[in-house]
């Protein structure tokens, strides 16, 4: 896929992952529509990414992905502002604020809700729309090193990513037109793990670049569906199951 003109819709899209990536499609020709809660980094980035640019490249949406209207919204946009949508980029997530067995206020469900439902909705809405179109498209998923192996210290956060995993891997045989992949970072740079920012100052962080170019090559090449991209600090990026790029590039990550 060249995506100089394509459309994606990227949830999670004001900071971090998800703004990275819009940065780096629009650095590449396409045009993106921005789905995030946080209406003011939204429209700040929107004006950013459209600054300078003779046709709007960037639109931004508030939406809380739990809603599935509000996740419908981002289809209306893309289709009313740009004809339609190529790329679906399911980023939105958030992390355990309290361990599970303090939780006395389920505030664990949130997490679900975030991390799985709203990623399995987004996936359902893709196909849906790539489906009506009938012109392709890709799906991306964002999963986590923590959807790889258990993580004691966020386990409902594990959870959901396992899930997201299991999804992403069930459309390996699919519509040939459609793929549906997802990349497992271990932890970035990124508003997400301001909760364990001290427990995760002992262990190196990969960078936001090199998660953006797992992105970009699940995006980008074709022989990749139902996929999982690993993208760790020690080996860069790994597809399961091959042997790509970084410093692990004669290494196959094998689960």
């Amino acid at each position: 896929m060249h995506v100089e003109n394509k459309v994606a819709i990227i949830t999670g899209a004001s900071s971090g992952l998800g703004k990275a990536l819009a940065e780096r499609l629009v650095s590449k020709g396409a045009k993106v529509i921005l789905g995030d809660i946080d209406k003011n980094d939204g429209l700040r980035l929107a004006n950013e990414l459209n600054q300078g640019k003779k046709e709007e490249v960037a639109f931004f949406v508030q939406c809380d992905v739990t809603k599935y209207d509000q996740q419908v919204a981002l289809f209306d946009a893309a289709k009313k502002h740009f004809g339609g949508v190529d790329i679906i980029v399911n980023n939105a997530g958030i992390a355990e604020s309290a361990p599970l067995w303090e939780d006395e206020k389920g505030l664990w469900k949130k997490v679900i809700d975030i991390d799985l439902s709203a990623v399995i909705e987004g996936t359902r809405l893709g196909i849906q729309a790539l489906q009506k179109q009938g012109r392709g498209g890709v799906i991306i998923n964002t999963a986590s090193l923590a959807g790889l192996y258990p993580q004691a210290l966020t386990p409902v956060y594990s959870a959901a990513k396992f899930g997201v995993v299991g999804l992403t891997r069930s459309f390996k045989e699919f519509d040939p037109s459609i793929r549906v992949n997802a990349i497992a970072p271990s932890f970035a740079p990124t508003k997400i793990i301001e909760p364990l920012k001290e427990v995760l100052s002992k262990f190196p962080l990969v960078a936001v670049e090199t998660v953006t170019d797992a992105f970009m090559l699940l995006i980008e090449d074709d022989s990749y569906r139902g996929d999982i991209a690993r993208v760790t600090p020690q080996y860069g990026i790994n597809v399961l199951g091959r042997a790509v790029g970084g410093e692990g590039k004669d290494k196959k990550a094998k689960l």
